[in-house]
């Protein structure tokens, strides 16, 4: 009865083990790589009037292979220009990254006059997509 304590405990260290290694292996997620963002009616009216409209963050972070895939959709009733997208009232447009990078664009929804983006590189197996699933894990508490 003395090695129950000692065998539970070893089971548990076991199991810990297995799903930290399963955390750093296994694939990255399937499924919807698309970050998506929709200027509400009325957008171009508050920034005329001097408001600030938060529709777009800068910069935008995206990771090839997870997440990859930008879509904006606008509601509003005027033309919104994001980098060389014209959108057009109540138009959708998806713009898929395969590569990552920086890059800055024109943008009529940011008093600056620009938006950012980054493109990151899927997180390589091992430490560095076992640190990405814990920073996914934190993020959503």
């Amino acid at each position: 009865m003395t090695r129950r304590p000692a065998l539970l405990a070893a089971a548990g260290l076991a199991l810990a083990l297995a799903s930290i290694a399963w955390a750093a292996l296994a694939p990255l997620p399937v499924g919807s790589h698309a970050l998506t963002f929709v200027i509400p009616p009325g957008t171009a009216a508050r920034l005329r009037a001097g408001e600030a409209a938060s529709v777009l963050p800068s910069p935008i972070h995206l990771i090839v292979g997870v997440r990859d895939v930008l879509v904006l959709t606008n509601d509003d009733d005027v033309i919104h220009q994001v980098g060389p997208i014209i959108l057009g009232s109540r138009q959708t447009y998806r713009i898929p990254f395969r590569k990552p990078g920086r890059f800055q664009y024109a943008c009529s929804l940011h008093a600056a006059g620009t938006l950012a983006l980054v493109i990151d590189p899927p997180p390589a197996a091992g430490l560095e997509r076992l640190r990405w699933r814990l920073a996914q894990l934190t993020a959503r508490s």
